[in-house]
């Protein structure tokens, strides 16, 4: 286990310096870059500079004076950290990179209460070009792994701790802190693995005050703990929004995009979000998913010499529909089912296709129209929750219960994500991370099954086998794909570099009639929040006067730059 930890913190920290240069690629990425050192200046938002055109920046917003990134604290919290350690922002996913992988050994091994099986599940996560991906990125996705697998650890110590009362009410305590995290890093996500949990734990209940009243206090008192840290970390949120806009219940969202929201109907989404849509995305994200998770799909990644094969790489780099090739890394789920459940398997099987035919219900229904109605589409998603949380009803089996849990968190993400208007296959299947945990669950258990039945060494032979050549075969050349991703490769802050006077601070005029933010994305990301940083980046375009930036900074060198949409021109050397 500490070999796979120490190999995921490993592949974190050398992809992240060979692929993303640990900077920025993403609009995303900026603005988490953004709130993080605002946080580690000691505030939650800056005031607006002036021009504030001149210093724009995507998903960072102007308001009433006010400059504040939009997204929730969580992970720009966790970044605070990396900034505070000498601005070494990749080490905090590659720390939670490690981490990762040993809440999921220990999820497993509570659950299954076999070694083998839990090295496996984690070997998976360790090894998942998925998580690969994004421990090397600076996205918040491998933290919310990270709090989501301690959530599902913390609610099993909670119930089946047998030190007592008081340990239960610890683990409530870390139960809470983990989905509070989990609230204010990936809000959405965080609602996609309560869900289950809370139905779990009210059935759970209930069964006490029917059986005896007088157990029901220290049986509740570990769910109330955590309800209230829950609670308690989530009102950042609108503590956060107050502080932005001086109303706690603004959607910081809507301030960059308007449509940019959970929910059906007009409003939501570029023109209108549908259950139609909605279905149209996952499916897409699915078909990448099903080779991204593992790394196993029909035909092979490369080609002869070793590079990714054309139609693959436009489609990681500038698609978002139909994975061209046929993904294979599910196909163990199915037995995984089986191993979890065993006789009983067909009846989740069956389970299954109801909660599919439901989902197709509105598609088949007259002419399909239904699949376009705003209301219709929430029915259909209280009901596949429903569908999600109803077998808890009636399974009573230690077991059996949790091994649905788990299997639910996966189901849950994908119905969550339903209601939102956008898929996300750039940096892979991103809304479907925290998923990855189920899945390498649900993998691993027919192969350990297999293991007692076969030789062992042949198996796990094999099994490593196959780990290595989807690392070397599919990871690395998959990970690797993004190198230079909309034009963050270093080579712009190196050229500065070379042109500067390292004695002076520096602030480099982009001048362009049309800028866009790919042109000089490198420098945002070294510009601070503060605007005291060694290297400053301004845009110059109409209606932004170059002498109110210069007067802003009368005693720095200055730079100057020309831009055309995502291209940027050197002037030479002084």
């Amino acid at each position: 286990m500490l070999g796979l930890m120490l190999f995921a913190f490993a592949c974190s920290a050398v992809m992240s310096r060979t692929v993303f240069e640990r900077m920025p690629h993403l609009e995303d990425e900026l603005a988490y870059v953004f709130q993080a050192r605002t946080l580690a200046g000691g505030q939650l938002v800056v005031e607006s500079p002036q021009p504030q055109a001149a210093f724009w920046q995507p998903f960072v917003v102007d308001r009433d004076g006010t400059r504040f990134g939009k997204y929730t604290l969580g992970w720009p919290a966790h970044l605070t950290l990396g900034e505070w350690l000498g601005g070494q922002l990749w080490f905090i996913n590659a720390a939670f990179s490690a981490l990762a992988v040993g809440v999921t050994f220990r999820v497993t091994l509570q659950v299954f209460s076999k070694y083998d099986i839990s090295v496996a599940a984690a070997a998976l996560v360790a090894f998942s070009p998925m998580a690969l991906l994004l421990n090397a990125s600076l996205m918040g996705h491998t933290v919310a792994l990270f709090w989501t697998g301690l959530f599902i650890s913390a609610c099993h110590s909670l119930e089946y701790d047998r030190r007592g009362g008081r340990k239960r009410l610890l683990w409530g305590v870390v139960a809470g802190v983990a989905m509070g995290l989990l609230v204010i890093t990936r809000p959405a996500t965080a609602l996609a693995v309560a869900i289950p949990f809370a139905a779990y734990s009210a059935i759970r209940l209930l069964r006490i005050l029917l059986r005896a009243r007088r157990t029901l206090i220290p049986a509740a008192a570990p769910l109330v703990a955590l309800t209230a840290v829950t609670l308690l970390f989530a009102l950042l949120i609108p503590v956060y929004n107050y502080a932005a806009t001086g109303d706690a219940r603004q959607n910081l969202y809507t301030l960059v995009w308007e449509y940019d929201r959970i929910g059906f109907g007009p409003g939501y989404g570029r023109n209108g979000h549908t259950l139609e849509k909605g279905v149209r995305h996952m499916r897409f994200d699915l078909s990448l998913t099903a080779a991204d998770l593992f790394g196993w799909q029909a035909e092979p990644l490369t080609d002869a010499t070793g590079a990714v094969r054309a139609p693959l790489t436009d489609h990681f780099l500038n698609q978002a529909d139909y994975y061209p090739v046929v993904g294979l890394s599910w196909v163990l789920l199915p037995l995984g089912f089986l191993v979890a459940f065993g006789r009983r398997s067909w009846a989740y099987f069956l389970w299954g296709l109801i909660g599919l035919a439901w989902l197709a219900l509105p598609f088949h229904l007259g002419d399909g129209s239904l699949s376009r109605n705003p209301d219709i589409a929430w029915i259909i998603i209280f009901g596949l929750m429903a569908w999600v949380c109803a077998p808890l009803l009636v399974l009573g089996d230690r077991r059996a219960t949790w091994s649905w849990l788990i299997a639910a968190v996966a189901l849950s993400l994908i119905i969550v994500q339903l209601t939102y208007w956008i898929g996300s296959q750039r940096y892979s299947t991103r809304y479907y991370y925290e998923g990855v945990l189920s899945a390498a669950i649900f993998t691993a258990l027919p192969i350990a099954w297999l293991a007692r039945r076969v030789p062992r060494g042949l198996v796990y032979g094999a099994f490593a086998a196959v780990l290595a050549l989807s690392f070397f075969g599919y990871a690395v050349p998959r990970v690797g794909v993004l190198r230079g991703f909309n034009l963050m490769d270093g080579a712009l802050v190196a050229q500065i570099q070379a042109l500067r006077d390292p004695a002076r601070e520096t602030l480099v005029l982009v001048t362009g009639d049309d800028v866009r933010w790919r042109s000089y994305g490198e420098l945002m990301a070294i510009t601070s929040p503060y605007l005291d940083s060694p290297i400053v980046a301004a845009r110059i375009t109409p209606g932004i006067s170059r002498e109110d930036v210069l007067a802003r900074f009368p005693d720095r060198e200055v730079i100057d730059l020309t831009a055309q949409e995502n291209t940027i021109f050197f002037p030479e050397p002084p």
